[in-house]
């Protein structure tokens, strides 16, 4: 194995040495790697083979360049199911991460009247979400629901709270139901400032519609989240 590692061109050499530090934890997978010139010293290489290695990783979806920061190593991969009804914390519980909802903007009187007659709302209102793994953003939400069939709702989500925990927990709802309509592109260049992701690397494109036991809509959501970050699982 090692006299075909050294056949290869010797920036692939360097990537198979970086995934090997990843995967033996020499590299923890959430910190960063070590600056470039400890890893040249460590490798042996130069800046531009160093820097094509690391950019052929970050394309994977293994590493992400952060401006003034440095290059991370990500972590493994949220596995979801696609027919479940767990809200993004139960999901991130049940894993063993820790789930964040960090509001990016507030609407109460959004301009949507396709959502409006689709949830049946009264009083439209309008949350734009960054949802982070342990810290990490990992899917842009902006999540819709009738501010006023659910007001005590509203003050738990912005707060940062779970909607589906205060759905049940205040409003004594459990959802019943779910649609979901998936398509896969790219991030526009306001979703790629606040996701890690970049141009060329794809994205889940989620709708979701959530109703109770008897068909009224609770809640829509419109999701995106980098591909490279999220295996979804289908059960039947």
């Amino acid at each position: 194995m090692e006299d075909q590692a050294q056949l290869l061109p010797l920036y692939e050499q360097v990537r198979h040495s970086i995934l090997a530090g990843i995967q033996s934890g020499q590299f923890s997978k959430g910190g960063f790697l070590p600056a470039e010139p400890e890893l040249m010293s460590l490798y042996g290489v130069s800046r531009v083979t160093l820097r094509r290695a690391i950019g052929d990783l970050c394309a994977e979806g293994r590493l992400q360049r952060q401006q003034g920061r440095g290059t991370l190593v990500m972590p493994n991969k949220v596995r979801q199911t696609l027919v479940s009804l767990s809200g993004f914390s139960e999901t991130m519980d049940g894993l063993g991460r820790k789930a964040g909802h960090r509001i990016l903007s507030r609407d109460d009187h959004p301009e949507a009247p396709v959502v409006r007659d689709r949830l049946r709302a009264a009083s439209l209102i309008r949350f734009d979400r960054l949802l982070e793994d342990n810290g990490m953003p990992m899917t842009l939400e902006s999540l819709w629901f009738d501010a006023a069939r659910f007001p005590e709702v509203v003050d738990t989500v912005a707060a940062g709270g779970s909607f589906f925990a205060a759905l049940r927990n205040l409003a004594g709802i459990v959802p019943a139901h779910a649609e979901r309509q998936i398509d896969v592109g790219f991030a526009s260049p306001a979703e790629r400032n606040v996701l890690p992701v970049t141009a060329t690397q794809p994205v889940y494109r989620i709708e979701k519609i959530v109703t109770d036991s008897e068909g009224q809509p609770l809640a829509l959501s419109q999701l995106v989240t980098p591909s490279h970050l999220v295996t979804y699982t289908i059960k039947t």
